[in-house]
This record gives structure tokens, C-alpha cells and sequence, in this order.
């Protein structure tokens, strides 16, 4: 299922420790943007990747109309 050396967390764990809603997890994981696993133990509990988490919890610079402005 997932490398061994991968820490996997829950959606619930995953919107407290990231501050991220449900809906927004949802959200991600229907466009794609972030990988959704079953756990083995319960095929209720949904699982995400920490690293992709924190990959997406990275700063991404704004473009704002004045930034373009100076841009060009």
C-alpha cells in the first residue's frame, strides 16, 4: 500500500495538525492534488501522505494586480 517509511495520517488528524477543514481536505482530494489511502486495519479510515501535506502547506507568492503592474 504505501512505503513503510511513510508517516500516514488521518483526515481528522490531518485538518487539526494542518488547519485545514474537511471540506478542504475533500476538496484536494477530488482535484487531485492530494492522494487519499485505506487503512488496512479499518476500510472505513481514509488516510493521507504527511510529506504531500506539508508539500501543499508550503508559501506560494500571491500575483496581485500591482506586482503584475511592476512586472511589466
Amino acid at each position: 500500500m504505501a512505503r513503510e517509511n511513510e508517516k500516514l495520517i488521518t483526515l481528522g488528524e490531518a485538518s487539526r495538525q494542518f488547519g485545514i477543514s474537511r471540506f478542504k481536505l475533500s476538496q484536494l482530494i477530488e482535484s487531485g492534488k492530494l492522494t487519499v489511502l485505506m487503512s488496512e486495519l479499518d476500510r472505513r479510515e481514509r488516510l493521507v501522505r504527511v510529506s504531500e501535506l506539508e508539500s501543499l502547506a508550503k508559501a506560494h507568492p500571491i500575483t496581485t494586480k500591482k506586482s503584475l503592474l511592476v512586472a511589466a
